[in-house]
């Protein structure tokens, strides 16, 4: 009776595990959990994932290649506008190189051939890392009380200039350009003018017309020839009080947020000394930069 009733048992639990193993082999695996859905019924392949946007693509994606962004350029416009000091008649003491050295400030100090300290001013200067240019003594329409050395004359010969043009350079070593002291009357001379300019190319300098005269054609003659040059906007000391020559130093910085640059000329007098301790930093609040001269210049 016993062996009866285990045969149907028996062949239940059979009937059982063999459905149970039908339903686990038929089941579609896109039922499967963790399994993506695929109607041919083939395994799914894994998306490369999508990057953050502000991340870009990567080059290491299949199909895709990295794509940078470049910014602007900036624009001349958008460039700080520059000024440029130059300090004239440097080189009758050492007072007055010492105190141009103690301002701090990127001032180019034009220094005057056969003067009493004209070497040790070119020394000191460069010791505290400031540009020097010649400062070069031309003839001027109002006879001077007295004629500095080296003066270059209008009806000098070529070989005259030459030779003057060439001494004066060798009173001031390591100048990088060149400009006039007085010379109203050279400096309007079509003829000798050019001929100081040959010399100045020649050596690889800079020019800088300090215009003493309106009549002057150094600045155009120049740049003719190819010469790297600028000419001075202000002159800072016209008048020797202090409130004045802060007055020239605003003008001086407003010229160069108008027009990108400009070029102010001023002489190491204590009035001049004292103005410049107050108020150069007032380049800062027209969001000008100070530099030398040889970064006001124009390319030919």
């Amino acid at each position: 009776m016993r062996r009866t009733l285990s045969l149907p048992l028996t062949f239940l639990v059979v009937l059982i595990i063999g459905l149970a193993v039908f339903l686990l082999i038929e089941v579609p695996s896109s039922r499967r959990p963790g399994l993506p859905s695929s109607s041919s019924g083939k395994r799914a392949t894994a998306t490369a994932p999508v990057p953050p946007l502000d991340k870009g693509f990567s080059s290491k994606a299949p199909g895709h290649r990295t794509v940078p962004v470049s910014k602007p350029p900036k624009s001349k416009a958008a460039a700080s506008p520059k000024a440029a000091i130059i300090m004239d008649d440097m080189g009758n003491s050492l007072e007055s190189i010492r105190a141009l050295c103690a301002l701090g400030r990127p001032i180019t100090a034009a220094v005057l051939p056969f003067a009493a300290e004209t070497r040790p001013t070119v020394d000191a200067a460069a010791a505290c890392g400031l540009e020097v240019m010649l400062h070069l003594p031309l003839e001027s329409l109002e006879k001077p009380r007295r004629t500095p050395e080296g003066t270059i004359s209008a009806g000098m010969t070529r070989e005259e200039v030459r030779r003057g043009v060439q001494a004066c350079l060798d009173q001031v070593p390591g100048c990088v350009g060149v400009n006039n002291h007085a010379g109203s009357k050279v400096t309007e001379d079509g003829e000798t003018m050019p001929m100081i300019l040959e010399v100045i190319r020649e050596k690889g300098l800079y020019f800088i017309d300090s215009r003493t005269t309106s009549a002057s054609v150094a600045y155009e003659t120049a740049r003719r020839l190819g010469i790297r040059a600028a000419e001075r906007n202000v002159f800072l000391d016209g008048t020797l009080d202090e409130l004045a020559i802060k007055a020239r130093i605003e003008e001086l910085f407003q010229i160069a947020r108008d027009r990108g640059w400009a070029v102010g000329i001023c002489h190491p007098k204590p009035e001049t000394l004292a103005a410049l301790r107050k108020y150069i930093a007032f380049a800062e609040s027209y969001g000008v930069t100070l530099v030398f001269a040889s970064d006001i210049v124009e390319q030919p």
